[in-house]
């Protein structure tokens, strides 16, 4: 909507004063149209507030031309090279760096706030669809690769959109690794908080469904969090990515890769918007990744598409 997009660009460009993102008042600095965006709650203290715009608005920044994109991070205080603790200065590196003057790069930080907002429009409307009863406000995942089994924790918050949501569906596909002859092919589930697993099916080897049952019945509009461990066996491989691929509505999935440091794949690239068919190649399809020292990616992924993937996929 109109209104929406120039909120969120005016919101954008009062969050780019003094020392941006990393303003001590930045949970008060964040706006309405910017909490929206970045699934920024009420009671999310500071740390969280910076470091949720932070991962969105990087990751929303990726969509935008070159040029724009170092206007962007260079006026939030996003980009490590203009490290400056006023929007004045920052503006001046930035025209250094683009080779114009300081009003051509102040209407480049403006057109890049501009662009950014439509970027943010331009992400998958975020209604809930009739007689879903409940969508996923933000999804976490923990993908830990270090240890002698492959372990994921899947966190979610929800927000019921009816009254009487006390039961909740959740499921995991975990296809056959190719050189699997294994005569099993099997997952682990624990309920870690939130609620319990009532019902456990498969509808097909690889395809795993979960019935969580709440603790509590919601009302329309009510959040609850709850946080799933899901194990692989010992022994059995598995295919070199993770991904979500959403079928509902979903405003924001986060996820951390971690890797045994000493065995880190000798290839990783982000998965975005990508059809399931394009991961079976098993080449680079999107922006390569490098883990940092303690061998872990850290990826966010702003208002996912349903029936598309988002993630890291790998090989060695």
């Amino acid at each position: 909507m109109p209104d929406d997009h120039a909120m969120l660009t005016e919101e954008l460009k009062r969050l780019r004063k003094g020392r941006g993102v990393h303003a001590p008042n930045i949970a008060q600095r964040a706006g309405p149209a910017l909490r929206r965006l970045c699934g920024i709650r009420s009671d999310d203290g500071p740390a969280t507030v910076r470091d949720r715009l932070a991962t969105t608005l990087r990751s929303l920044a990726e969509r935008l031309p070159d040029d724009l994109r170092l206007a962007l991070l260079v006026q939030l205080g996003l980009h490590e090279s203009a490290d400056r603790p006023q929007l004045g200065e920052r503006l001046d590196w930035l025209a250094g760096k683009l080779a114009r003057d300081s009003r051509t790069a102040r209407r480049r930080a403006d057109l890049a706030c501009e662009q950014l907002a439509e970027a943010a429009g331009a992400l998958p409307a975020l209604a809930p669809e009739p007689g879903e009863g409940w969508y996923v406000r933000r999804f976490t995942a923990l993908v830990r690769l270090d240890g002698p089994a492959p372990e994921v924790t899947e966190t979610r918050t929800i927000v019921a959109t009816r009254d009487g949501v006390d039961e909740l569906d959740t499921e995991f596909s975990l296809p056959r690794h190719p050189a699997d002859e294994r005569p099993t092919h099997d997952l682990g589930v624990a309920m870690l908080y939130g609620g319990k697993v009532v019902r456990r099916q498969r509808r097909s080897e690889s395809h795993f469904e979960f019935s969580v049952e709440l603790p509590a019945t919601l009302a329309a509009g009510e959040e609850h969090e709850y946080a799933l461990r899901l194990k692989i066996p010992d022994g059995q491989p598995v295919r070199q990515h993770y991904v979500f691929i959403p079928h509902r509505r979903c405003d924001l999935f986060e996820m951390r890769l971690r890797f045994d440091p000493k065995h880190v794949p000798r290839r990783l690239w982000r998965v975005t918007e990508s059809p399931v068919r394009v991961m079976d190649d098993g080449e680079s399809s999107g922006e390569l990744l490098r883990p940092d020292a303690a061998g872990e990616i850290h990826e966010v992924f702003p208002g996912p598409r349903q029936g598309l993937a988002y993630g890291v996929q790998w090989n060695n």
